[in-house]
């Protein structure tokens, strides 16, 4: 299985009728241009596709602001930019490798919750997130608005690493490139969205085994 960007890119060339082959995507081809333009949006685009089970990470949310004073909001404490935004408690740090929120849940305590509640939660963009003396600063960020104290989310992360894909992926990967590719140089496609729809095909039984 191709376990580097390189190899996965001349796998979608070898797809893509392309008999160059690239040796590193800075050797400055044409070939390793079209790559460097394409391969970034292709993964994302495909890791943001499904619940893919290698880029599922859990994580501690980084709290930015919160909670509002005590006694809620009123004339004399009106809210403000230092307060989350109104109707949640409290405003969390957006992961800088999250492609999509699954899930937000209140950190563990000592007995594990066999009835947990469903958390309500806001993916949003907020022009002063950050908090210094006093004084609500930027710059702008995504951020994620919750009730929930000390949450923990359940994300789709940007996995970069090649060596951590799972070989549906990998498979699907390289012919979703072929067909950018093909498009890119000028070729016949019809080869490639076949061998696309199989990688993809195989990729989702694979995914629906593993849960």
């Amino acid at each position: 299985m191709a376990s580097t960007v390189e190899q996965i890119c001349n796998q979608s060339l070898m797809l893509a009728r392309r008999t160059r082959r690239i040796a590193d995507l800075q050797d400055g081809s044409e070939e390793s241009k079209v790559a460097l333009e394409l391969y970034s949006q292709a993964r994302d685009s495909l890791l943001d596709l499904r619940d893919w089970s290698f880029s599922r990470q859990v994580a501690p949310l980084v709290l930015l602001k919160g909670p509002p004073p005590a006694g809620g909001y009123s004339p004399g404490q009106p809210w403000s930019n230092l307060y989350p935004y109104p109707g949640f408690l409290y405003e969390y740090a957006y992961p800088s490798d999250c492609l999509d929120v699954r899930n937000i849940q209140p950190y563990p305590g000592p007995m594990p919750d066999l009835d947990p509640v469903p958390q309500l939660w806001r993916v949003d963009n907020d022009l002063l997130p950050n908090i210094v003396m006093g004084v609500a600063t930027g710059p702008p960020a995504k951020v994620i608005y919750c009730n929930t104290t000390s949450a923990i989310i359940t994300y789709r992360a940007r996995v970069t690493n090649p060596s951590q894909y799972d070989t549906g992926f990998v498979e699907a990967l390289v012919a979703k490139l072929a067909e950018q590719f093909s498009v890119a140089f000028g070729e016949n496609i019809n080869v490639e969205q076949s061998a696309r729809a199989k990688a993809m095909g195989t990729a989702e039984i694979e995914s629906s085994l593993r849960g």
